[in-house]
């Protein structure tokens, strides 16, 4: 027995790998010792175990037991001469993870069953390194005790990364992971560690650190990593966003790290992008809101769209006081979450294809909208806004088209606004879509324009006939020096827009002194809190009526 249970051998490849557990046994007695690696991530009672059978099948999972114990009594029965299969074992940190066992029984002499040994192999480990940057992957991460010390955790992921890959391609996304997997390595000396989590997300395992230098150290990251430059020379922006926990403070345990530290990631990605957020039970509260209410934006859509409203807000005649227009602005109110406002429920909305089902919607409220007023009100124009995603999306243009011939409206008094034109991916797809739109007579608004150089590079690749200058630069026009400042700004994209032939429209008007600033300009439009918030239909069309009547007694 001594023999066979404290070989050398035995010892030697016990010691050869951290992930892969070995043990031995001397059937007669029914002893055997196991590697001490084993021992301690099962939490084995020792290295040497009498009946260990039975020990070791308290560990595996009950829905595996019977798939063990089948194959395991057939050895030792003498009915085969080796175990081989596949079942999940709870570790000493109470998680299951699977496990394939592979053992062989030895005879003696006389035949009767003597040695038996095996080899247990964790299937999580098999991808211990990811091959792409070389670092570890989040299996070895599942397996770190967290519950002895203190420290931070933070999750790292890489904004709009399938934007990334979709204008540079799948080369250039595995190129910038690996210089950003290299770049966090080297950052994580001593007893720190980095790990590749899931696509483009890294996690940083920071013991001993607090929230203020697990910040710092966020920052510096960022800003390393604002541009990377490829192996080709390209350079390519990225913007990285971050979750964090503090561990060692709170009982929390891996799975439960792991889940704040997605929350927190997907909180920041939402409302503080390019920046990070340690977990807190607010941010949890508010993800919850936000699985609340994408619940019930899919049961209003499900169910007729209800819950949606259109509101409207008057575009005013900068010449004069006439309503010449207005803006539909999309609202909802469910019956659980009734106070979500457009900032909150439609960034849900795109998280998937239910925007593009809402903005059909939209289209056709609004081309109904306009059908009610086109014969009361001549000419009477109503923007709706349009995503880039939902330009792109097949069979848009031809349902816009249909929907204006079901209802007899004329294109011309249809505006279609692209919002969020800083998403825009390809400029040149978007303006054969924009040709289309416009050769059957709508107009195309740019919504939010002069807001970097984003805005005029679209203005020179896309054919636009209006152009809304974003309010940021009126907000302040009656602020002294920044009243120069501003002014200036709009008067020449005002000159700018005239030369290529664009009607303007100036948001942003809030008071009484930038009216009279802004109509001293060569505007078209003007609209803003001054004239009227976004009112409901009923309250709109009042409002239209009183103007009408207004500007027919002026006319007498």
């Amino acid at each position: 027995m001594d023999n066979i249970l404290n070989n050398p051998l035995f010892e030697a490849y016990a010691n050869a790998s951290d992930n892969v557990y070995i043990y031995v046994c001397e059937v007669k007695n029914d002893l055997s010792r196991w590697s001490p690696n084993a021992v301690s991530y099962f939490d084995l009672p020792g290295e040497y175990l009498k009946e260990a059978g039975n020990v070791w099948g308290e560990r595996i999972h009950p829905d595996d037991r019977e798939i063990y114990f089948n194959d395991i009594n057939a050895v030792f029965s003498g009915r085969q001469e080796t175990h081989c299969c596949q079942y999940r074992a709870m570790n000493r940190f109470g998680k299951y993870v699977w496990l394939e066992c592979k053992g062989s029984m030895q005879r003696d002499e006389n035949g009767e069953l003597s040695v038996f040994a095996g080899i247990i192999t964790r299937l999580d480990v098999k991808n211990k390194y990811d091959t792409l940057t070389g670092l570890l992957t989040k299996y070895d991460f599942y397996d770190t005790d967290l519950s002895d010390g203190k420290g931070v955790v933070m999750l790292i992921g890489i904004d709009r990364f399938r934007s990334i890959i979709n204008t540079y391609g799948y080369h250039y996304g595995d190129e910038l992971l690996t210089t950003m997997g290299k770049y966090l390595n080297s950052l994580c000396t001593g007893c720190k560690r980095a790990y590749r989590f899931n696509g483009d997300e890294f996690i940083i395992l920071l013991p001993n650190m607090d929230k203020e230098g697990a910040m710092k150290l966020f920052e510096s990251v960022r800003d390393n990593c604002r541009s990377i430059e490829t192996r080709d020379g390209k350079r390519i922006a990225l913007s990285l966003s971050a979750g964090a926990v503090i561990y060692g403070e709170s009982d929390y345990d891996r799975d439960e790290v792991v889940n704040h530290l997605e929350l927190a990631l997907s909180f920041v990605k939402k409302s503080n992008r390019g920046n990070v957020a340690f977990y807190s039970d607010e941010i949890e509260k508010r993800q919850a809101r936000a699985l609340m209410l994408k619940e019930d934006l899919n049961n209003s859509i499900a169910n007729g769209f209800k819950g949606f409203e259109l509101f409207f807000q008057p575009l005013v005649d900068a010449k004069g006081t006439g309503i010449l227009g207005c803006e539909a602005l999309l609202r909802w109110k469910g019956e659980r979450i009734q106070n979500a406002g457009p900032m909150e429920f439609i960034p849900i909305l795109e998280e998937d294809s239910s925007i593009n089902a809402v903005g059909r919607w939209v289209m056709r409220e609004s081309v109904k909208q306009q059908r009610e007023w086109q014969d009361i009100y001549k000419n009477f124009k109503v923007n709706f806004n349009v995503s880039y995603q939902q330009f792109l999306e097949e069979g848009y243009v031809e349902d816009l088209i249909k929907t204006v011939e079901e209802y007899g409206v004329d294109p011309d008094n249809l505006v279609l606004e692209l919002t969020e034109s800083c998403n825009v991916e390809s400029p040149e797809d978007l303006a054969m879509i924009f040709e289309k739109i416009r050769s059957y007579g709508f107009h195309i608004a740019l919504d939010d324009f002069g807001t970097g150089y984003a805005s005029m590079e679209l203005l020179k690749k896309l054919p636009a006939d209006e152009i809304k200058i974003e309010h940021s630069f009126v907000r302040e026009l009656g602020n002294g020096e920044i009243h120069k400042i501003d002014f200036a700004i709009i008067e020449s994209l005002l000159y700018l827009c005239r030369k290529v032939n664009n009607s303007v429209v100036v948001e942003g008007v809030e008071n009484k002194a930038v009216d009279e600033i802004i109509r001293k300009m060569d505007a078209d439009y003007l609209q803003g809190y001054y004239y009227s918030k976004p009112v409901c239909k009923a309250d709109f069309e009042e409002m239209l009526r009183k103007n009408h009547m207004n500007i027919v007694s002026s006319a007498k």
